[in-house]
Parts: C-alpha cells; sequence; structure tokens
C-alpha cells in the first residue's frame, strides 16, 4: 500500500506552546471538543502531546511539560498508512502527530483511517479481525458496577445481555456519564471557560472533567443498566466485510460495534484499531 498518511490526517489541529499548564490543554479539549492536543515547544518545534487518558492516568499533575508524552512514535505526512496502521494496533494509542521539518503539520487517529478501509473497500471479513474478550453485562446491573468494571478493565463500551443472553443494548462510558450529577455552570468555572471564550460542547466539557476528576468522585446515580444503556444497539455479522464495518462507523460516528455470529447471538466487539489492522493483513 503506497498511500499516504496527509489525505487523512487532521491539518492545523489545536496546539499548545509551552510553558503551559494541563488546566490549558483541558480548557482546549472542552472549548475545541478534541481529545489530545499537540504540545510545542518556545520555538515552535514539536516538543509532545497530552490527551485525556494522559490527564487521567495523572490526576494531580497540573505541570504539561511533565505530563505530556515525548516518547511516543510520530510519523511524517509522507508515512504510508501501512506504518500508521502499525503504530497504532501496536501502541493502542488514539492519537499519533504528524511531524515535518520539527513542525506540527497534523494528528490523525484510527477514526480517520476508517475512510481508508472504505475507498479500498476491504473485503476481510470481520471474523479476522473481531476482538473475543468482549465483556458482557447483565441488564440489571448497576451504573455503579459498570463504573467499576471500567476502572478495572479500562475498558469504556459494553454489549448488555438479557437474562437468555441476547443481545438487548449497548452501554458506554458517555452513557455512564449522562446520568452524573454535574452542573454545567459550575463546571466551566472550575476549567475557566467563561462567557467570552469560544463555544463549547457539554458533551465534551463533561468528559474532559470526569477524565481529570475521574468517576469515583462523580455522583453516579446507582440505577441498573438496562435505564441508561442504548437500546437495540447497531451491530454487525461476523461474516460482514471490514469495508461494512467502517461505513457503519463513520455513518453513526461509532468507534465499535458488537458483533453476531450465525446463531445471531453476541460473538465479540470490533473496534476501529481492529478494522484499520485490515488495511495490513
Amino acid at each position: 500500500m503506497n498511500l499516504t498518511v496527509e489525505p487523512y490526517m487532521t491539518k492545523k489541529p489545536f496546539t499548545l506552546k509551552l510553558p503551559a499548564s494541563v488546566s490549558d490543554a483541558m480548557q482546549i479539549m472542552a472549548s475545541k471538543d478534541v481529545a489530545a492536543v499537540p504540545v510545542t515547544d518556545p520555538k515552535g518545534n514539536y516538543a509532545g502531546i497530552v490527551s485525556r487518558r494522559d490527564i487521567l492516568e495523572h490526576p494531580k499533575e497540573d505541570e504539561l511539560s511533565l505530563l505530556m508524552r515525548t516518547d511516543l512514535p510520530k510519523l511524517t505526512s509522507k508515512d504510508t498508512l501501512d506504518k500508521a496502521v502499525g503504530l497504532f494496533t501496536k501502541i493502542l494509542r488514539r492519537h499519533l502527530v504528524i511531524v515535518d521539518n520539527k513542525k506540527i503539520s497534523g494528528i490523525i487517529t484510527p477514526y480517520d483511517l476508517l475512510d481508508a478501509v472504505i475507498s479500498k473497500k476491504v473485503e476481510i471479513p470481520i471474523s479476522k479481525l473481531v476482538t473475543r474478550n468482549a465483556i458482557p453485562l447483565h441488564i440489571k446491573s448497576t451504573a455503579k458496577m459498570v463504573e467499576r468494571v471500567i476502572k478495572l478493565t479500562k475498558i469504556t463500551a459494553f454489549p448488555v445481555l438479557d437474562n437468555n443472553g441476547n443481545l438487548v443494548g449497548l452501554v458506554t462510558e458517555r452513557d455512564l456519564l449522562n446520568g452524573a450529577n454535574l452542573d454545567s455552570k459550575t463546571v466551566s468555572t472550575q476549567l475557566g471557560i467563561g462567557e467570552d471564550d469560544d463555544a463549547w460542547s457539554w458533551e465534551s466539557l463533561r468528559d474532559i472533567y470526569t477524565f481529570y476528576y475521574t468517576i469515583r468522585d462523580l455522583e453516579i446515580p446507582n440505577v441498573e443498566v438496562e435505564k441508561i444503556m442504548v437500546k437495540n444497539p447497531i451491530s454487525i455479522f461476523e461474516g460482514a466485510s471490514a469495508y461494512d464495518a467502517a461505513r457503519i462507523m463513520k455513518k453513526n460516528k461509532f468507534t465499535q460495534l458488537p458483533v453476531r455470529d450465525v446463531d445471531d447471538e453476541l460473538s465479540g466487539m470490533v473496534y476501529d484499531f481492529d478494522i484499520i489492522s485490515s488495511l495490513i493483513k
């Protein structure tokens, strides 16, 4: 595959220049609805990247230079999709920075590369890509249980089954947070986002606030999963192709799908990481 990452990357991403704080990064994430921010040194050269995941793992660190990742691989705009896919499936991080001549040219995610799967009409069946170790939850599980499972597994999307083992829903971290007791005015004040700042998405604000303060510090209502889950979620047959999955994901802005077998039973979960691996299989 000779295609380069340039057509698929987001050009001119929002960035921060050192010196800066983690709070500065949080403001950009919330107001611009992004999950990672590339960082430059005082001369404007690429220095590192900080993501919501980094903030979650180090919630007490407010010095950006100490928190940002400087050890992650980067790409140039002329690097191939093969190289990008190989890095994504190896490091399992959702963002790679594109750097040309020490300057930031763009940023790319596995979700972006789904467009390449679509354009190439990759016909590899989902059965060869599916992640088999899906963790299902019972429909009567509680939100508190979901919160605990997220912390233990680092997984943020779970298929929900009824008493007969049938897939009846999908619950994600976002669904859990939707029920959290958060006040937008209070949170925006704590993040320093005032009325004169750029318009921000409450969903993004909720996410980044939660990533920083962690969900254990929020008031998660102890309701049953069936009250917060997405009912009758879109799923995909394991005999369908990577192309089919990529189209569904892009159309609905999904990064994962439940997978069904020939008996119409849940057989696993497939993620955008899995789908883009089809580009080099």
